[in-house]
């Protein structure tokens, strides 16, 4: 099984990135895992030119180009984010949008879940990103909720590493 995790965090070593890492070394044994740090690719923000709609793929010629390969060969899509005023970082948000073009089923029958990391109030993070997984119509396993704000915190987070724990498992199971 291929799984590739997306991660929209802009610290390769925060709370976001631990249970993503985390997991990824769960699922590592007989699965191919790739984690995408999103800081580290050009990616624009939609440009709503409907270019995509006419030609099944974005007019914008940057680093998406690879992401939609790797998203159409993947068999498992876990996307994680921080929290910032409530909702998913940037980068993932612009990773998001630029995937538009995908809502008609090209990802129908993947495996979608999340993992996001904020310190009191998660807002529309949750709502964001499974509404996001719902329009690319892939099957939804619940995600990973975790509470921290500093580096490390996360790890105290019993409730979140035993949802990462079932996640795991679900995954391995489906």
């Amino acid at each position: 099984m291929k799984i590739l995790g997306i991660l929209g965090s802009p610290r390769r070593d925060g709370n976001t990135a631990y249970l993503l890492e985390d997991l990824a070394k769960k699922l590592n044994k007989g699965n191919e895992v790739e984690i995408i740090f999103l800081k580290d690719y050009e990616i624009s923000p939609c440009k709503e030119c409907y270019y995509c709609v006419e030609n099944d793929e974005c007019s914008i010629k940057d680093d998406m180009q690879e992401m939609y390969k790797k998203l159409k060969e993947t068999d498992v899509i876990i996307l994680s984010s921080p929290i910032f005023m409530g909702g998913i970082a940037s980068r993932l948000r612009a990773f998001m949008e630029r995937t538009w073009h995908l809502r008609k089923g090209q990802l129908m029958g993947k495996i979608g879940s999340y993992i996001i990391v904020g310190r009191r109030d998660i807002g529309a993070g949750i709502h964001e990103m499974e509404e996001y997984l719902s329009r690319l119509k892939v099957k939804k396993i619940p995600g990973v909720i975790g509470y921290g704000l500093h580096k490390g915190d996360v790890k105290e987070d019993t409730e979140a590493m035993k949802d990462l724990s079932r996640l795991t498992n679900q995954i391995i199971n489906s």
